[in-house]
């Protein structure tokens, strides 16, 4: 990429009048989409075209970015004028110099090999290839198995719930968030690594259709949905289905082909955004075996009382690997981890509810960690058949969401 700074003439105006100017686009939707597409987009890539942006430019501009398992197109608003179809290299760097430029609007000039970008006094020369070199056919419009809006009370809880992912690369089929229909507008959120599970049922009252089998979400799309979500402007259209292709016979309708994808649409600021993602081609086990019965103890605590134990007994450490719970006379619990390496070991006393003192049950720090943080009221509820066996952690204030958590045993 090759950087000069214009000289003389007003910096917002001096491109105006150019006949060789393609394309103009106010500088911060510019960037925007080219930020945007950039997110699918892998640190590392043995394929040139995978590092590079797609840009095209009819009525709108458009910018896509893929890693051949999702793609994401931004869309905004532009300058009435010539079309244009092109892969950016470099994208990064060219919002970097565009945004320290400061000019309000962009001009793109496509030439062989290049495309020249110039805004207030800066112009960037920056490589190309032809659109044909870009890969095709992962923005497909999806024949709509099921469809629904997320708000963003939806997408909290579906947060909560894929904490609890995978990202064990041997059980590749853990590693996302599965989703099943469980009623006409009731869908069932659930993610486990084999130590911990959470899952919530959630309402969505525009659903229409029944979620296709093994519905699992790979972690790097849900983690793309979550931000996202945090600029939305109103709700988040998903549709799962397989992609629609024409059809050979001409005048007829598409065809569905492939296996089930999801498409997520939104409004993000000043852009229109689309993403596409294949779902994980496995079978997600059945959760619902290793889900226990109200067990015969159960203990209860306010979630700053557990939260200030639970930073207490960490000592030196952001992280406790071992943490042990026991039930105490006079409504307290002990709560106690040792670091043995470090001959360091602490305990707090702190209020509990609960009828079965002496009861002893031990928790994978970071899992108990992730299971309060989970928790959006002021107490949360373990509910346990003995002290070996999973048992369930409830959030009191929403009935919708629950955890499954397997002990850790004591020497």
């Amino acid at each position: 990429m090759t950087v000069k700074r214009a000289s003389g003439g007003c910096p917002q105006n001096q491109h105006q009048g150019r006949t060789d100017v393609n394309i103009q686009v106010k500088s911060a939707d510019f960037r925007r989409a080219i930020v945007l597409a950039g997110k699918v987009i892998e640190k590392r890539n043995s394929i040139p075209v995978l590092s590079m942006v797609r840009c095209h430019a009819n009525g709108s501009f458009q910018a896509t970015g893929t890693d051949l398992d999702m793609s994401l197109t931004a869309t905004v608003a532009r300058i009435p004028g010539a079309g244009a179809d092109f892969s950016m290299q470099s994208p990064k760097s060219v919002v970097s110099a565009l945004s320290a430029a400061g000019g309000d609007t962009v001009s793109v000039t496509p030439r062989d090999g290049n495309v020249a970008l110039a805004s207030g006094p800066l112009t960037i020369s920056v490589g190309t290839l032809p659109s044909d070199d870009f890969p095709t056919g992962l923005d497909l419009p999806l024949s709509a198995d099921f469809s629904a809006t997320l708000s963003r009370e939806h997408i909290d809880v579906l947060a909560r719930v894929a904490d609890a992912m995978s990202s064990e690369e041997t059980r590749y089929y853990l590693n996302g968030l599965h989703l099943q229909s469980t009623g006409e507008t009731t869908v069932r959120a659930e993610a486990t690594d084999g130590h911990r599970m959470y899952f919530a049922d959630v309402e969505l009252l525009d659903a229409v259709g029944t979620l296709p089998a093994n519905c699992i979400i790979p972690r790097k799309a849900v983690a793309l949905l979550f931000d996202l979500a945090k600029s939305a402007s109103d709700g988040i259209r998903v549709t799962v289905g397989p992609a629609l292709i024409s059809n050979q016979i001409e005048g007829t309708a598409p065809e569905r082909s492939g296996a089930p994808r999801i498409s997520v649409s939104m409004r993000e600021r000043a852009a229109e955004v689309v993403f596409q993602s294949k779902l994980i081609d496995g079978t997600f086990p059945d959760v619902s075996r290793i889900i226990p019965a109200a067990g015969k103890t159960q203990f209860l605590f306010q979630l700053p009382d557990l939260r200030r134990a639970i930073a207490a007994i960490s000592g030196h450490s952001s992280t406790v690997r071992a943490t042990r719970i026991m039930l105490a006379e006079g409504g307290t619990a002990k709560i106690s981890a040792a670091f043995i390496d470090i001959g360091l070991s602490a305990e707090v006393i702190v209020p509990c509810q609960h009828t079965s003192p002496g009861f002893e049950i031990g928790y994978n720090g970071r899992y108990l960690t992730s299971v309060i943080n989970s928790c959006r009221g002021s107490e949360v509820l373990f509910d346990c058949v003995d002290g070996v066996g999973p048992g369930l952690v409830r959030d009191p204030a929403d009935t919708t969401w629950t955890a499954v958590l397997m002990p850790m045993r004591f020497n």
